[in-house]
């Protein structure tokens, strides 16, 4: 999926669950880097909250201004 490229970005996020978070890419991680062998990013969302989101709970993700 290519998560790295949001790294520092702005994006909107809609989760596999069809929820959607906004904010900012603030961490990223290798799937090595990971038990379960997927990238993955952090979010700290416009609600003060940091979320990890794995590549396979990502349905759709784009960058935001």
């Amino acid at each position: 999926m290519n998560l790295k490229q949001y790294c520092g970005k702005k994006v909107k996020i809609v989760a596999d669950n069809d929820k959607v978070f906004l904010g900012t890419v603030n961490d990223y991680f290798y799937p090595d880097d990971n038990e379960n062998g997927k990238e993955s990013i952090v979010v700290d969302t416009i609600e003060n909250q940091a979320i990890e989101f794995y590549e396979d709970h990502i349905k759709e993700i784009t960058k935001e201004n």
